[in-house]
């Protein structure tokens, strides 16, 4: 059997065995998890116990370390376990091997007995686990608050199994310890009354008294108090010499009568008898309720409609009946409904079953709420005040002070409770409302269909509430099966009616909290629910209401005290509000019968129009610009202060993109083509950026939709033109859909007339021929948009062809034509401040240089871009840079050659980019070569071919040819080595590339060949 004893120097022993636990850290997590035996305990408390905020650096991984050590140190055992579970782990033991929670059953028994003589020896047995300090010679600050905890709870103990010995006559034997007690506890009243009556009953008035006098001095001088009214009645009577003072055994007079026991009510409904998860609510309401009886401890509850808040607060109430053995009151404050429960009457229930007869009951609140302070005075009561309306109903509620505790639950924030702990319940996390569904319905069921487990609780928002109605229906239909239900739920319109049994009823739950609302908020939750958008800014909320943007903020801020929002309050100070699923459909329900279709329309065409002034503002800010900013007429809602300039324009995109991304799509949705366009238009230079290029093209497609139903056709234009754009990087999407775009968007601008459009359009259209090889189809195209780019004063269009015109120069070998375009392409960004282009043409620039045989300028441009691509953010650019960075390191034998390419490989491979993915896998195939390991070049270089494909980027495939015939011949395998030349050649002619063909050509009748061709 093993055995955990924590009440001195922690000693873990098998079978009377002692076992070494390891260091004092593990020691440490191995106390962390026995305190909370069998109760789960997240990693991030385990790390806060061990090490308070002084974590390690890779202190995650220690700590997985050491809980694995501890489970090969326990394996022995058998029974004892710990358990690795999502929100943290859980230490499965007896509870009865640990003396800690040993002591504190053997304390709860004594105290709940009325049998002095057994309460004695429970409490003789529950002290003598006792060894010392708890977890002697381990120091963290969680452990040393923990031991301090303890050390009062062990006192608490002690004072008791006195009282009880005092009343027994044990006075005698009681004296040295008591002494000895209030030498460590000078000024503890209670400690000090047993003195003085042990000092009394063994024949020593004058000691007795003497010792309040000193106590009397000492609390004035320390504390600036008088001692406790109960001391000083104690004084009084032994000054009197009080013959009930005389000791059961002292052959005093005969007692006085026993006055009857003052009524111990339990009042508490019954526990939940299902109740699952909450572990950390649990564990933080019972820390919030337990501990030395020094003060009143009130923990406030909050949370939505159905979230069970009172389901938490009764189970733990149950569960703290030993902690107050004085009793429990209860009441249903009835906040959330019309006829909510007053004080006045509250305290007269309170005040009757405390044992005061109505008759002398006050009729005035105040002196009703001093009567119940004055009967529940120095009791160990709990009270759960259920549903609160607002902090003014429960303050007269309230017990005075000390040593009683009070659970308050509220759908409300109660902020005007001094003093009070809060605790805001959330939903579920899904594995726990798994859990209940899985209760409720039989594990054996639920496991037949764990597809539609997942789903139903998904659809319930996993509301408690709604979990338990919707597996209250299953529970009732035994023949039904849990997709039927999943199915049903699927249906937004009729969800709530599903979610509904007997006298549970989520729309039910949700009406009572709507109702409690002043109108502007009722408007504000209604039409906030209309939207798609995940969570939004207070300004949203001002554009659906049209109301200035400080109004707006107090009616959500309203909306989160009544828990029908929630509150998301992100680093940069800009608070967002989310709104439950559940909640959502009902206020749109409430949305559709008390609005018209047409107010309906206008707030989602404000905020979509807020979103949209917005975002073309800080878009202004984004440190780079792929294509012409071409905007259209829709709607723009003007706050009523400006934008004003947003520091981090990236981050802001960032934590708008769900908001905007789903507010495109709705938009769309509901034919509002013109906001749909020019809102997916404004974020494509932020998903280039961020190199999220499939989402953009969704909302793109969207959009575009939506302007081809609508007859849009500039929007249809600029859809279709950043449509192309986002196929740049897509090396295994089909080019024929790109040129097809920009040949569509082509045709459109130049019958809109905008000759911006027009060339972005062309040199999109020259990108496509040259990536397949057809240079000489795209120079015209080239030609043409710088015409047209200088003719409209549009740098941005003469940026791009420069650059396009600068990368044919190089695959077609004519390296001081590129190193002259490239420059040129340079000093043209640099004057637009175009940083996203810099870095290209610092890229261009570097693998010029290292093709004219000059590496030291070739690293510093590469370098330089790389270093420009990660200050402004672009991270698809500066994965290309560093892959090219690589590249240039691996021909040069540079030491840092293979970290950078492997490196830029990952970074290609975690983001999807396949030509970045590419050019890395080219560079390591080099590096192997070079280092003499050609059969791995040859894996690598025949990967980078199938990245490229047969169709496209001829210049980088051409090159990888080239090393992979140089690997061949390495091993020997001359036909291969011949074929694979061969095609590297036909493809240097292709994009006539005449010196690098030749250099190919010369190879081929030498075999084998030493070194490699750049």
């Amino acid at each position: 059997m093993l055995e955990f004893r924590l009440l001195g120097e922690l000693d873990v022993r098998l079978d009377g065995h002692r076992i070494e636990m390891g260091p004092a850290r593990q020691c440490c997590v191995l106390v962390a998890l026995l305190v909370e035996a069998n109760e789960l305990v997240s990693v991030d408390q385990l790390l806060d116990r061990v090490w308070g905020d002084r974590r390690p650096q890779r202190a995650r991984e220690t700590l997985y370390s050491y809980l694995s050590r501890l489970r090969q140190h326990l394996a022995p055992a058998g029974d004892v376990t710990v358990l690795r579970r999502p929100a943290g782990y859980r230490l499965t033991i007896e509870p009865e091997t640990v003396d800690l929670h040993r002591f504190r059953g053997l304390v709860r028994q004594a105290r709940s007995t009325s049998d002095d003589a057994r309460a004695l020896t429970l409490f003789d047995e529950a002290l003598g686990l006792w060894r010392g300090e708890a977890f002697a010679h381990l120091e963290t600050p969680w452990l040393s608050a923990l031991r301090t905890a303890l050390g009062q709870e062990r006192f608490a103990a002690e004072l008791d199994r006195c009282d009880i010995a005092l009343r027994q006559g044990r006075h005698a034997t009681l004296l040295p310890e008591l002494t000895r007690r209030a030498g460590e506890h000078p000024l503890d009243e209670r400690l000090a009354g047993q003195l003085m009556l042990a000092l009394y009953r063994s024949g020593r008035q004058a000691d007795a008294l003497d010792h309040y006098s000193r106590l009397r001095h000492r609390l004035a001088d320390t504390l600036g108090v008088d001692p406790r009214p109960e001391l000083r009645q104690l004084h009084l009577r032994m000054l009197h010499t009080d013959p009930d003072l005389a000791s059961p055994a002292g052959g005093g007079p005969e007692p006085a009568p026993a006055v009857p026991a003052p009524p111990r009510p339990h009042q508490l409904p019954p526990t939940v008898a299902d109740f699952t998860g909450r572990s950390e609510a649990v564990g933080s309401l019972e820390a919030g309720l337990t501990g030395p009886a020094d003060r009143l401890r009130v923990v406030a509850l909050s949370g939505p409609a159905g979230v069970g808040k009172s389901s938490l607060a009764w189970h733990v109430a149950h569960r703290l009946r030993p902690e107050y053995p004085d009793g429990q009151l209860y009441a249903d404050l009835r906040g959330s409904w019309p006829d909510a429960a007053e004080p006045f009457t509250v305290l007269g229930r309170f005040l009757r079953v405390l044992g005061l007869p109505d008759s002398l009951h006050s009729d005035s609140l105040e002196e009703r709420a001093s009567q119940f302070r004055d009967a529940v005075h120095d009791r160990r009561l709990l009270v759960v005040l259920d549903d609160a309306r607002s902090a003014a109903q429960v303050r007269p509620l309230l017990p005075g002070g000390a040593p009683g505790a009070v659970i308050v639950t509220s759908r409300q924030r109660l902020t005007g409770l001094d003093g009070a702990g809060h605790l805001a319940l959330a939903t579920f996390a899904p594995d726990e409302a798994i859990r209940l569904l899985e209760r409720v319905v039989g594990p054996g069921r639920a496991g037949t269909e764990p597809a539609a487990v997942a789903e139903i609780v998904r659809l319930c928002g996993y509301l408690p509430l709604a979990v338990r109605i919707a597996a209250a229906r299953l529970a009732a239909r035994p023949h039904w099966r849990l997709g039927q239900l999943a199915e049903r739920l699927r249906d937004e319109l009729g969800r709530l009616d599903e979610l509904a049994t007997d006298d549970l009823e989520v729309r039910a739950s949700l009406a009572l909290s709507y109702r409690a609302l002043a109108e502007p908020a009722r408007r504000m939750l209604r039409l906030l629910s209309l939207l798609d958008a995940p969570d939004v800014p207070a300004w949203t909320g001002a554009a659906m209401l049209d109301v200035p943007p400080g109004r707006a903020e107090s009616l959500l801020e309203s909306l989160v005290d009544a828990c029908l929002l929630e509150l998301h309050d992100p680093s940069d100070g800009e608070p967002r509000y989310a709104m439950h699923d559940l909640v959502r459909l009902f206020a749109r329900e409430r949305a559709a019968d008390e609005e018209s279709a047409q107010v309906r329309r206008d707030a989602l065409e404000r905020a979509f129009g807020a979103w949209l002034i917005r975002a073309e503002a800080v878009g202004a800010g984004l440190p780079t610009r792929t294509l012409a900013q071409i905007t259209g007429p829709a709607r723009r809602w003007q706050p009523a202060a400006p934008v004003g300039s947003v520091p981090d324009p990236v981050g802001w995109f960032d934590r708008e993109r769900p908001a905007m991304s789903a507010s495109i799509q709705q938009a769309a949705t509901l034919g509002l083509a013109d906001l749909a366009w020019n809102l997916a238009a404004t974020t494509q230079p932020f998903y280039e950026l961020r190199g999220m290029h499939d989402e953009a093209r969704r909302i793109h497609q969207t959009a575009l939709r939506a302007c081809r139903r609508a007859g849009e056709r500039r929007g249809e234009a600029v859809l279709l033109r950043n449509l192309a754009d986002l196929w740049t990087s897509r090396p295994g999407a089909d080019l024929r859909d790109k040129f097809d775009a920009a040949e569509a968007a082509l045709g459109i601008f130049r019958l809109v007339d905008e000759p911006r459009g027009v060339a972005d359009a062309l040199w999109l259209c020259a990108d496509v021929y040259r990536v397949t090889g057809r240079h000489r189809e795209a120079e015209p195209l080239l030609a043409e948009a710088m015409s047209i780019s200088v003719a409209a004063g549009y740098q941005l269009g003469e940026c791009h062809a420069l650059a396009q015109r600068a990368i044919i120069s190089r695959e077609q070998g004519r390296d001081e034509a590129t190193r002259e375009l490239g420059q040129r392409y340079l000093d043209l960004a640099r004057r637009m401040g175009a940083r996203r282009d810099e870095s290209t043409a610092l890229t261009l620039l570097g693998l010029t240089y290292g093709e004219l045989d000059r590496p030291e300028p070739g690293q510093a441009y590469l370098r330089q871009a790389v270093a420009v691509a990660r200050e402004i953010g672009d991270q698809v650019q500066e994965t290309y840079a560093l892959a090219r960075l690589g590249a240039l390191y691996a021909v040069l034998g540079h030491p840092s050659a293979r970290h950078t390419l492997a490196a830029a490989l990952a970074r290609s491979q975690a983001d999807g980019l396949a030509f970045g993915e590419a050019i890395s896998l080219a560079g390591l195939g080099e590096l192997e070569l070079i280092d003499g390991r050609p059969r791995r070049a040859v894996a690598l270089l025949r990967r980078v071919l199938q990245l490229l494909g047969d169709s496209r980027f001829h210049f980088l495939r051409a090159r990888a040819l080239t090393v992979l015939g140089h690997a061949y011949a390495s091993v020997n395998d001359d036909v291969a080595a011949v074929s694979v030349w061969s095609a590297g050649y036909d493809l240097f002619r292709q994009i006539d590339n005449e010196p690098a063909a030749e250099r190919v050509a010369a190879l081929m009748p030498e075999i084998p060949v030493q070194g490699t061709c750049r």
